[in-house]
């Protein structure tokens, strides 16, 4: 097959994809736009665009926030061997509010790994302006360090829930640690 057959070929298959997708494309536009709100201005040609998701609280200031864990599991990373029950409370205060998100210094807490509890003697995180993600860092009373993750999540059965993922390190063992959390503020 020579170059001139094959890239009439390809151009052939091209415009044979587009216009399989094509239709299928366009009749899928109104599910996309379904799912933002259109607020017509007084210019017929100017749409404003809101999100279906709701706005979350803006947070303030000396504000707190306590995470409590209702389940949790650990495993040892480095340092040994191990799988078993995890839980904790974390509770921040918020020391910065900025456009994009927030700082935040953590005021309390424990973590409970293999039945041993921790207290959290100090530590620091940031959040963004959607409160769904939070990082950060902090130590334990025992020299202990830890860095942890939450997320806010959903299922498709509309159900909200929200985890803190923890790396910490105690006398040289490493460990993960994943707690499913209920959010409280004041």
């Amino acid at each position: 097959m020579n170059t001139k057959t094959k890239a009439v070929m390809i151009a052939a298959s091209a415009a044979l994809l587009l216009a399989v997708l094509y239709p299928i494309a366009t009749a899928a536009m109104p599910l996309a736009t379904s799912l933002t709100s259109t607020n017509k201005t007084s210019n017929a040609h100017s749409l404003t665009k809101t999100s279906i998701l709701p706005k979350p609280p803006a947070l303030s200031q000396g504000q707190t926030l306590t995470f409590t864990s209702n389940e949790g599991i650990y495993r040892v990373i480095s340092g040994g061997k191990g799988v078993g029950n995890a839980s904790g409370t974390v509770t921040f205060t918020v020391s910065g509010v900025f456009s994009h998100g927030y700082t935040l210094t953590i005021t309390g807490g424990s973590l409970t790994i293999n039945g041993t509890t921790y207290s959290i003697s100090s530590g620091s995180a940031q959040m963004g302006r959607g409160l769904a993600h939070i990082v950060g860092q902090g130590t334990l009373s025992n020299n202990g360090a830890f860095i942890f993750a939450g997320n806010a999540h959903a299922n498709f059965a509309g159900q909200e829930y929200n985890t803190l993922r923890f790396d910490v390190e105690i006398n040289g063992v490493e460990y993960g640690v994943l707690l499913v959390v209920n959010v409280s503020m004041s």
